[in-house]
């Protein structure tokens, strides 16, 4: 009974110290984390998309059929709008890094382009007006896969432009400074 008191007195102790740098080593995380999010989204619906695209092409139910997605790839809708980027334009300040999660059932591509244009799937470039362009990528396509994170290294200064090479109206604007 008294190894049980003495234990308790000293659990007493301890405890509130490691609750203390706990938390400190939590808020010094989130002062280190000098990191920008854009969230690559869409709202497929599994059952129809898979019926379309194959077995785990869309891996999460945001209740958007094929069908409906379909029907929005014209100029006149610019691609369904449930499939975007969190933000159009991101600025970020000397030491801050960008980086992508894919919050979406389907695959993105988080890709630098010289110029936003035309993406990698002819069908679903029929949400940009007839004669757009390719885009032109800089260096690799990122692929995004559901649920994943990119992390980019620091960018150099100026304007970077950002584009989902499959879903092409998906675009967004970095500004470096």
């Amino acid at each position: 009974m008294r190894a049980h008191g003495l234990a308790l007195r000293q659990l007493r102790v301890v405890l509130p110290i490691v609750s203390i740098l706990a938390l400190l080593a939590s808020a010094s995380a989130a002062l280190a984390n000098d990191d920008r999010t854009v969230f690559a989204m869409d709202r497929c619906e599994p059952d129809s998309f898979n019926a379309v695209l194959g077995a785990g092409g869309c891996v999460r139910d945001g209740g958007v059929t094929f069908a409906n997605f379909a029907r929005r790839l014209n100029p006149q809708d610019g691609g369904h709008n449930a499939w975007r980027y969190s933000r159009h334009d991101v600025a970020l300040k000397p030491g801050e890094t960008l980086s992508a999660r894919n919050t979406g059932g389907e695959t993105h591509t988080f890709t630098e382009v010289a110029n936003f244009g035309a993406g990698i799937v002819a069908q679903l470039n029929a949400a940009l007006p007839a004669g757009t362009p390719p885009a032109q990528p800089i260096g690799g396509l990122n692929f995004l896969p559901a649920g994943a994170t990119l992390r980019l290294g620091p960018l150099a200064p100026g304007e970077h432009r950002f584009e989902c090479l499959i879903h092409p109206w998906m675009r967004v604007v970095v500004e470096q400074n």
